[in-house]
């Protein structure tokens, strides 16, 4: 009926609780005597439970917490034909030798291919063929997006605009995946699709994963308490409270979680041993960081209410994009800070705190491309602007 390969935990528990319900009333229909005294009193103990299930069922159909106070707002994205369940599912992906890739997949033109890549499958390079590979997580992946409209495609269009028709680029995305995850990637893949340069378009998984390790600690009960996979009640009432921050949270953020990533953070880490890897391997490397709607200079439209919820949901999150994004530029890196992207244009881009609609892939892919320029051999560029017959 969901056309995913697995549920997630609150939806399993709201079946769960509907099923016993009707097992327990199925039983108590044909039963006679004591039997039935006993089963009445079973489901008049479990009416209230059911009452609170369907209710939860209710506020997950009608959004409550995003209508109150949104987190995400999909208003401004161009394909507004749903995102196939089958991506919202665990089972999207699968592990394979440590590395989580995608099941091959062929729809709502969207393809993943059969080694797992949202990309087009390696073929022989081609006389004086140049590769680029995006690596990234949901947004180089393109999260929401159709293929056309993915980041990586959008950067080879900008590319052969420019008259580099011999430059081919491929999509290394895989959404969660922080920097570590992403040099897993390109180690599997780099002699397989003969990639000469990479981009990696990361950060924002990296600073999230350290500021939920504070903010969101594992409740013990799948997530179903705290955080975005919790009950849509309990995530309502999260909200109501979210502009009286814990006392304790903030002391946290501020005198531990911050400091402590202005000396040492996986993002630095993962940046310093991607740019070794490429040294040694001879590949031409950029770090591109992420934009996110909470460094955005003036939000637009929508984007304003995201922002303001985000700032009372987690406080300091910003400040962590901050910190984080500064110690990466400050490593002597070729790392490029693309918080300022947006800036000169008035029109809203951000769906949530980091996932972009279409006009924003787009505007992003071509400050990529820019960065990629420079790193295409002249070689390259001059035998695409040869004329032909010389």
């Amino acid at each position: 009926m969901t056309g995913r390969l697995d549920l997630s935990p609150r939806i399993t528990v709201l079946s769960l609780t509907f099923s016993a319900f009707l097992l327990v009333l199925a039983v108590a229909v044909p039963s006679r005597r004591r039997m039935r005294a006993v089963t009445f009193y079973v489901l008049m103990l479990s009416f209230p439970l059911v009452l609170l299930a369907a209710i939860e069922t209710a506020a997950i159909a009608f959004h409550l917490a995003d209508r109150f106070a949104p987190l995400e707002d999909m208003s401004t994205l161009v394909n507004k034909s749903g995102w196939p369940a089958h991506f919202m599912s665990a089972g999207r992906k699968v592990e394979k030798d440590g590395l989580q890739l995608y099941r091959p997949w062929k729809e709502h033109e969207i393809t993943i291919n059969e080694l797992g890549l949202r990309t087009a499958p390696p073929t022989p390079k081609r006389n004086e063929e140049w590769r680029i590979a995006i690596s990234g997580g949901s947004v180089a992946f393109g999260w929401r997006m159709r293929d056309a409209d993915t980041i990586p495609v959008q950067v080879q269009e900008r590319l052969h605009e420019r008259g580099l028709s011999n430059v081919t680029v491929y999509n290394f995305g895989i959404d969660s995946a922080v920097v570590a995850d992403e040099l897993m990637l390109l180690k599997r893949f780099r002699e397989v699709y003969d990639i000469d340069q990479v981009i990696f378009l990361t950060g924002t998984n990296d600073v999230t994963l350290n500021y939920m390790g504070v903010a969101t600690p594992p409740d013990g009960f799948a997530g179903l308490i705290i955080g975005v996979n919790a009950f849509e009640l309990l995530k309502f009432i999260e909200r109501l409270r979210a502009s009286h921050a814990s006392s304790d949270l903030l002391q946290k953020l501020d005198n531990e979680l911050l400091p402590r990533v202005t000396r040492h953070n996986s993002l630095l880490d993962g940046l310093i041993a991607a740019d070794e890897y490429c040294r040694v391997s001879a590949l031409r490397c950029d770090f591109v960081l992420q934009p996110v709607l909470l460094t955005r200079s003036t939000p637009i439209g929508p984007e304003i209410r995201l922002a303001r919820t985000l700032k009372e949901v987690y406080p300091r999150y910003d400040a962590l994009f901050t910190t984080m994004y500064r110690t990466a530029e400050s490593a002597g890196l070729p790392v490029h800070n693309s918080s300022d992207v947006f800036d000169q244009s008035a029109e809203p881009y951000f769906i949530d705190v980091t996932h972009l609609n279409e006009a924003g892939n787009r505007r992003l892919a071509a400050r990529i491309a820019e960065i990629a320029m420079h790193r295409i051999p002249i070689g390259v560029i001059e035998v695409e602007s040869r004329p032909s017959g010389r």
